[in-house]
């Protein structure tokens, strides 16, 4: 899922906002807030009720109700931030800041596996409505999924050929129980964190084709395309303010409900008092979710409150952080900052540049692998950490991230560390040998084209130039200068890129656009980078939905047959040790076949108010609102 420095598919996408700028962003905030922080003496009494505000994303803020996300819309500031509150997935994935399965927070107990049989038993949870939540329930979501296979908005987290399309005989058994039966053979481990973490229940008063018609997509996929264009049009971008009174969302099985939103992204949320999971004894009574156009705009909030325009939980820019002593995990607060606790929290992503190997100019370029050997070698991960990252964050090594730890990172990859560091000598070196001429400060020019060793290989013509475009988020700062860096560095070895910055909705609407009949065509780009893909909602790391062939997450459209046979292998072991071999195997495969450009882990640095106790938050970037309180 598609987070700025932090979730996506590869779906139908408009590029739209305000034109991008070549190196340069603009900050301003928008939105009021609430609550506030405390500058004074706190106590440690908890008090019930109360009102926190958080900050979304920069850049990307909430624009979309129904969990059934295309991939115009998954994120986390959609999902995490705001559909999780009110409909919960079937499965909820965060033990503190682990990121593994929650048995206490998910809907049903974990499934049962009898060969190639799985059985899924609801807990005893109900709707805002008084009605359960039912076996029909789940089945409208699955149905949903199977009906909007073939279409530009099917579910974003889609990956072909896996979940719903490798079980059959999926039936109800009661109206607590789901049976399906897989295909083959899979590991339940990835059956359950994979595949069966995508399913959110639907309530069936959601089964309809407008406000006075229903119908069965619960029973029946083809249905769904019709309810799923209703369902649609009453949640896009622009529908906000109408969330609050829709007879469709008010009916909710989390603990919150929408009481008020804006087309801006700003939503107010009030409890469920209907809720039928467990609730602490105390807890705030509102949350308000907060949109900022930049960093500095949320960070000039949390520094100056005024009035109701305030932050209670939020995030310190890296850039304005003091930098940790040497052995210590943060540096502390600015002196700005007093009335706020600071915590490091690294999400269970991956962070990355895509290359698009479908561009008609670069991508036979990107499809060697020793330019991306050469390009990888100058990527200052150590610089950026140590620069504009101000000592926080770590090298990416290969498509598991080392943070948080966990048994998921190959031993190998993790002893090998960055294989890549930056190396000038390095990257003009394997450019020379493979037919380049190599203009440092220019242009580099392939003068022996064609494959075969000391050539620049098959499809790079002669004369052709390393000269890219990149589109990269902005209102990220430390972005902007890591950016700034590459581009330097790689000028140095002949590649000119030239890099622009585009609110981050432009960059997802390009990266991940499929062209449907009778739209414009997709906006052409060859380097994207709006930060990281966090492992949700797939959350074993196994590289299904990023890099296996025909996944709808995979941006540049990345093929290799030995990666699709890796990931195969993993995702069909019968055992833990099979799991694990596998996953090891592939891990090693793509750390040295480089896929993509791996750039910094970066954590967000988690500001949160001294009088609103939150506990540690999870690596999954899930939350729960309803356990915070506040303090006297």
């Amino acid at each position: 899922m598609l987070r700025a420095r932090r979730r996506g598919s590869r779906g139908r996408a408009v590029l739209a906002g305000a034109a991008g700028t070549v190196l340069a962003l603009v900050a301003a905030a928008c939105g009021p807030a609430s609550a506030g922080s405390s500058n004074g003496p706190v106590g440690t009494t908890p008090v019930d009720g109360g009102v926190a505000a958080y900050a979304t994303q920069a850049g990307l803020n909430v624009n979309y109700i129904f969990p059934f996300v295309s991939a115009n819309y998954i994120d986390v500031s959609n999902s995490d931030d705001f559909q999780y509150l009110m409909y919960r997935p079937l499965y909820w994935f965060g033990q503190g800041t682990k990121p593994l399965l929650n048995k206490d927070l998910s809907l049903a107990d974990p499934p049962k596996y009898s060969g190639r049989q799985v059985t899924i038993k609801l807990k005893n949870y109900k709707w805002s409505n008084g009605k359960p939540v039912t076996a029909q329930n789940v089945i409208f979501w699955i149905n949903m999924q199977l009906g909007m296979a073939t279409s530009p908005n099917e579910y974003g987290g889609t990956v072909a050929g896996d979940f719903p399309f490798n079980v059959k005989d999926v039936r109800p058994v009661g109206t607590d129980k789901v049976v399906m039966t897989m295909t083959k053979a899979y590991s339940a481990a990835w059956f359950t964190d994979n595949e069966l973490s995508q399913i959110t229940p639907m309530p069936e008063e959601w089964d309809r084709t407008s406000a006075t018609a229903t119908s069965n997509c619960s029973s029946k996929p083809s249905a769904c395309p019709a309810v799923y264009n209703y369902l649609d049009s009453q949640s896009k971008p622009g529908t906000a303010p109408s969330w609050a009174k829709s007879p469709l969302w008010s009916i909710v099985d989390g603990p919150w409900q929408v009481e008020s939103a804006t087309n801006d992204g700003y939503v107010k949320l009030g409890l469920n008092n209907r809720y039928s999971g467990r609730m602490p004894k105390h807890h705030i009574s509102t949350f308000i979710l907060e949109p900022f156009t930049s960093e500095q705009a949320e960070f000039n909030v949390l520094q100056d409150p005024q009035g109701t325009n305030r932050v209670d939980v939020g995030y310190l820019p890296t850039v304005d952080a003091p930098v940790p002593p040497p052995g210590a995990t943060t540096g502390g607060n600015p002196a700005t900052l007093s009335g706020y606790n600071l915590t490091v929290l690294y999400p269970w992503e991956l962070t990355y540049t895509p290359y698009n190997y479908k561009d008609p100019k670069a991508g036979p370029i990107f499809s060697q692998l020793y330019f991306r050997q050469a390009f990888q070698s100058l990527v200052d991960q150590q610089g950026i950490i140590n620069g504009p990252l101000h000592g926080y964050g770590k090298p990416t090594t290969g498509p598991v991230t080392n943070y948080p730890v966990t048994g998921f990172l190959a031993p190998s990859v993790a002893k090998s560390g960055d294989q890549w560091e930056l190396n000038l000598t390095k990257a003009e070196a394997l450019l020379r040998s493979h037919g380049w001429s190599v203009v440092p400060n220019g242009v580099d020019k392939c003068i022996s084209p064609g494959p075969g060793a000391g050539h620049c290989g098959p499809g790079v013509p002669r004369n052709a130039q390393l000269n890219f475009s990149m589109i990269f988020a902005s209102g990220i700062d430390y972005m902007y200068s890591a950016t700034k860096e590459l581009v330097s560095n790689a000028s140095l070895a002949g590649i000119h890129i030239t890099a622009t910055a585009e609110p981050i909705g432009n960059i997802f609407g390009a990266a991940f656009c499929v062209p449907s009949a009778g739209a414009p065509p997709c906006p052409g780009w060859q380097l994207a980078d709006w930060g990281s893909w966090t492992y949700s909602p797939d959350y074993l790391p196994t590289g299904e939905e990023l890099f296996e062939s025909n996944s709808a997450a995979d941006a540049g459209l990345f093929n290799d047959p030995t990666d699709n046979l890796l990931i195969a292998k993993t995702l069909e072991a019968r055992s833990d040790k099979q799991f694990y071999s596998a996953m090891y195997k592939w891990q090693d495969f793509l750390a040295s076949d480089l896929p993509v450009v791996y750039q910094p882990n970066v954590p967000i640095l988690v500001e949160s108010a001294r009088n609103l106790h939150i506990g540690p938050q999870s690596s999954t970037l899930t939350i729960t609102p309803e356990n915070w309180y506040r303090l006297k």
